[in-house]
């Protein structure tokens, strides 16, 4: 039986509890809901003007239809630019009356309501780097957190620490939340309980103390990436003694930023770098996303007709992180000091030998892979050194959040630790 290590909650709550009266900067969904609505209303008045234009211009080449035709233009252009423009000014009072109801009764606080929260990493997923770059409160910051709290990086708040940490990694428009849905799944099985997910048991079963990332997935991967390794630094630095590994576990997209931190030639990640022996990638697109380049491919065939080309304007609105996945990390190569890599595909196969049959199902199902990422970029066969591939026959992208068939593999991979890690310094 492994004795339980001391868990951070105590800790960190007293942290949280210390900051509770500094609230946080207004972060208010009404500038960024004029923004879309102004930007959606251009778009569709260059449209209006692009299909307008094409019909004008087929009256000029009707004999003894010029000249009314251009005056009709005339009319018709300037009926239009007015009434667009009170759409846009009528929906931006609209909104400024909004916000300031927002600024009045907003709550305040440190910490979100979860449903909030998972709204707010929505929209990050979406356009998260462009509320960074406009400097919006509404853009999630990168945080570790433990115990359904924020885990400040000091020494009072990593004194919890055991000798091994598990960081989850979410992916792209989730949150630390994410890792807890989906607990049906284990009925029946030798974990079921009340609450349970990977960390819970990782805790309970081999003392590692399991830590969980926030940050905003609209970002590119390669920043998000930085932002990880600057973390993992402080964070080592701030640690007891006794921390001897780390594990990096990252789902779909966190998987990429995991691997990304890990292989970067930086030399200031000397602190923390030995520690990180193993990194778990679920569903990550190590080959890119098919759903991300069918959207490239979208939006690149609307920008061929001035008329589509106002929709490809909003279809390339899409944040830097949603783009990066379409060609995920193909042909980076792996560093000397890269950790070992734990790549878990999941598969619709047996799913579509069900409904299509033994001929057809499975090369559907290798189509589809998980739904969302097809079992040869999760897998990526390319990849040289420590690497080991299980494909989940029956598991979809979601389902690899929080099943007892992926803690199993957890639990195999991570029951001994890999290499006894020396500490730098």
């Amino acid at each position: 039986m492994v004795k339980r290590r001391k868990t951070l909650s105590a800790t960190a709550k007293a942290q949280a509890a210390a900051t509770a009266g500094k609230p946080l900067p207004a972060a208010l969904y009404a500038p960024v809901i004029k923004a879309g609505l102004q930007t959606t209303t251009v778009r569709v008045q260059e449209m209006h003007h692009a299909i307008a234009g094409k019909t004008f211009e087929a009256l000029d080449l009707v004999p003894g239809l010029r000249v009314p035709a251009r005056m009709v233009r005339l009319v018709h252009d300037a009926i239009t630019a007015g009434a667009y423009a009170a759409v846009r000014h009528g929906t931006g009072a609209m909104m400024n009356v909004a916000g300031g109801a927002e600024r009045l009764w907003g709550r305040p606080g440190n910490e979100l309501h979860p449903r909030e929260q998972a709204l707010r990493s929505a929209l990050n997923g979406a356009a998260g780097d462009a509320l960074h770059h406009a400097g919006s409160a509404l853009a999630v910051p990168m945080s570790l957190h433990a115990d359904g709290q924020p885990l400040p990086l000091t020494r009072a708040g990593l004194a919890g620490l055991g000798e091994r940490v598990c960081l989850f990694i979410h992916g792209l428009a989730c949150d630390e939340h994410s890792w807890a849905f989906f607990c049906d799944a284990w009925r029946g099985s030798p974990w079921e309980r009340e609450g349970v997910n990977y960390g819970s048991m990782l805790r309970e079963e081999l003392g590692m103390s399991p830590l969980y990332l926030r940050y905003n997935t609209g970002l590119a991967i390669a920043e998000n990436a930085d932002r990880l390794a600057a973390q993992l630094s402080q964070l080592v630095s701030m640690a007891p003694p006794r921390l001897r590994e780390i594990v990096l576990v990252g789902h779909s997209m966190g998987g990429l930023v995991a691997r990304r931190a890990c292989e970067r030639t930086d030399s200031a990640d000397a602190a923390w770098r030995p520690l990180v022996r193993t990194v778990v990638c679920l569903g990550s697109p190590h080959l890119g996303a098919p759903l991300e380049k069918l959207g490239h491919l979208v939006a690149s065939a609307l920008a061929l007709s001035n008329v589509t080309e106002p929709l490809g304007h909003l279809a390339n609105a899409r944040s830097r992180g949603i783009q990066d996945l379409r060609r995920g990390l193909r042909g980076e190569p792996r560093t000397a000091q890269a950790p070992a890599l734990r790549l878990v595909a999941g598969s619709l196969a047996d799913d579509a030998d069900a409904a299509l049959g033994p001929t057809f199902g499975p090369m559907v199902g290798a189509t589809l892979g998980d739904g969302l990422v097809t079992t040869t970029s999760a897998g990526d066969a390319s990849l040289q050194g420590d690497v080991q591939r299980v494909e989940l026959a029956g598991l979809g992208h979601m389902a690899l959040l929080n099943h007892p068939r992926v803690y199993a593999l957890l639990r195999e991979w991570l029951a001994e630790p890999t290499v006894n890690a020396v500490r730098p310094g």
